[in-house]
């Protein structure tokens, strides 16, 4: 059987990430299973080392206007999955085939579409036109989860949000949590120190955008710099400075900030790195702070807590989610909280230790893109059913497959 793969928005970020893990973690060769993955050319010539039964077809379409890449997933896909005679379509952002000639799944991996936070705060500073293409593209989500076989979102509260505008019954519906590269290297994270230290190293690692409230962690620097017996450093890539946060209407007003002389001192951006470099500021920093307003999963959380980094993270359902008893929480949107959260952190030297250790054992017990994959595969192939043994039926049968769904899920 051969299962086509959707992947062409995959050009940066979250999306590169979940697709590279995935890939590395699906059945090999000897499950009869074949794999044939639409991609950006440059994600392509990134994971030129795949399993023989992974084929690569790179594509530019992920780069090209929305009416264009709808025109591409909605009449050029249905060619192309006649064509390499795939058997079942895996959507990996947002957006599905409608009357898929075969069996579908359809990863909902952008919040911003159902999130309240968003819809209130940011959506309103945007031109006309900009809110009706945003709504647009939700209408298309929705219409997107009522024409999947099987929805899956990262997280729990992502499917509760998405549920408020899409019907998504439990028949149809996987939560599956996102898996992380567990720490390693030539050297082992650095323990939290027993001492308070004079100089504490903050990290925030993700991309720019609205959402990732860089201002509350702007702001919150002056607080955290006013007793002079310790300083606080942030390093981030969360850079308005980034050629790609100019479309956001934010960039401007973080940066006229970040320039203040009371922060500017203490705050380095960085563009975005490759994967070992930020493995290494993992391992240099002393707390990881994500002060997000909204997230479909998080992954930076994640790979910090494996890192055995202690977490302040802003109190939203998702970051409970994720981190549990691996981090502290503070008010959304209270630069005032962030900094009282910090504070009392770095001060708190078996605070740290028991983060550190909550946050290392939630990271190998719960997030494995192994068990992902596992967990993709039982629900889409058929957890009963040997590998390959597996065969679409006709859209007509689309009811008798969702009562299969339901099987599976229960």
């Amino acid at each position: 059987m051969k299962i086509a793969i959707n992947a062409v928005s995959a050009k940066m970020g979250g999306a590169v990430t979940y697709l590279t893990n995935l890939l590395c973690c699906l059945p090999p060769p000897e499950s009869t299973l074949e794999f044939v993955v639409f991609l950006p050319p440059a994600t392509a010539e990134r994971l030129k080392k795949v399993a023989p039964n992974i084929q690569l077809v790179p594509t530019a379409i992920g780069y090209a206007r929305w009416w264009q890449r709808l025109w591409w997933e909605q009449i050029t896909l249905r060619r192309l999955l006649k064509k390499h005679r795939a058997g079942a379509l895996f959507s990996t952002a947002n957006f599905a085939m409608f009357r898929c000639p075969v069996r579908q799944m359809l990863l909902v991996r952008i919040r911003l579409y159902f999130s309240k936070t968003y819809l209130e705060t940011f959506l309103p500073k945007y031109v006309f036109k900009s809110r009706v293409a945003f709504r647009l593209r939700r209408w298309l989500c929705c219409q997107s989860v009522r024409w999947a076989d099987l929805v899956m979102t990262p997280t729990q509260a992502m499917m509760d949000e998405l549920r408020v505008y899409a019907d998504v019954p439990p028949a149809k519906a996987l939560v599956n949590f996102y898996g992380v590269a567990q720490a390693a290297g030539d050297r082992p994270p650095r323990p939290p120190s027993e001492e308070t230290p004079s100089r504490v190293r903050l990290l925030y690692v993700s991309l720019y955008a609205e959402h990732k409230n860089l201002t509350d962690l702007l702001q919150a620097l002056p607080l955290l710099n006013r007793d002079g017996n310790r300083k606080f450093e942030l390093v981030t890539t969360v850079n308005p400075g980034w050629e790609g946060a100019s479309w956001t209407s934010t960039h401007k007003g973080d940066i006229k900030l970040s320039r203040r002389r009371d922060i500017a001192p203490w705050v380095k951006f960085m563009d975005p790195l490759q994967p070992e470099e930020i493995r290494e500021l993992y391992r240099c920093a002393d707390i990881f702070v994500f002060p997000s307003l909204t997230e479909s999963f998080g992954h930076p959380m994640v790979e910090a807590m494996a890192h055995g980094l202690p977490v302040v993270a802003s109190d939203t359902p998702i970051n409970r989610e994720i981190c549990g008893e691996g981090a502290v929480y503070y008010s959304l949107s209270s630069p005032e909280d962030l900094a009282a959260r910090v504070l009392c952190l770095a001060s708190n030297a078996g605070l740290r230790a028991k983060l550190a250790t909550a946050g290392r054992e939630r990271a190998a017990s719960r997030f494995q893109w192994e068990t992902h994959a596992q967990h993709l595969m039982d629900a889409f192939i058929g957890r009963d059913a040997g590998i390959g043994a597996w065969k679409h039926t006709p859209p007509a049968s689309r009811v008798l497959r969702r009562r299969k769904l339901g099987d599976i899920a229960s």
